[in-house]
């Protein structure tokens, strides 16, 4: 039996149309077994600037509950052998600070993007 998953309502994603980050508002759900919505269901998202929208697994995108426990969440250290969710915050030692997950890319190995305040917009790989 699948478990029901509720993503993050408001996240601020890399919008490809407006090419920056914006905030983005979660438009509806598509399950995958066309009743049950779960991890593996299809998320669509619009940006409230441009009003386009992306679509996202649920697998890639942070849990509503997650993102919620305790006010700020802790960052997570980076490693190119994690698995790293939208709207997660890691810490990078290289350039000693913290980011916000905002984008990916699907391939082999996947690309995460990550905004960095100081180093600004990075692109780096996940699951090695």
């Amino acid at each position: 039996m699948a478990v029901l998953f509720i993503p993050v309502e408001t996240l601020e994603l890399f919008c490809r149309f407006c090419e920056k980050i914006t905030t983005c508002q979660l438009d509806r759900s598509i399950a995958g077994n066309g009743r049950t919505i779960d991890k593996n269901s299809t998320f669509e998202y619009y940006c409230t600037k441009c009003f386009k929208t992306a679509c996202f697994s649920g697998n890639d995108l942070l849990e509503q509950s997650k993102s919620t426990s305790g006010g700020k969440q802790q960052p997570r250290e980076y490693t190119p052998h994690e698995h790293y969710l939208i709207g997660e915050r890691i810490y990078h030692k290289k350039f000693k600070e913290s980011g916000l997950v905002v984008s990916k890319d699907s391939g082999t190995p996947s690309r995460l993007l990550v905004l960095f305040n100081k180093a600004g917009l990075k692109k780096l790989v996940q699951d090695m």
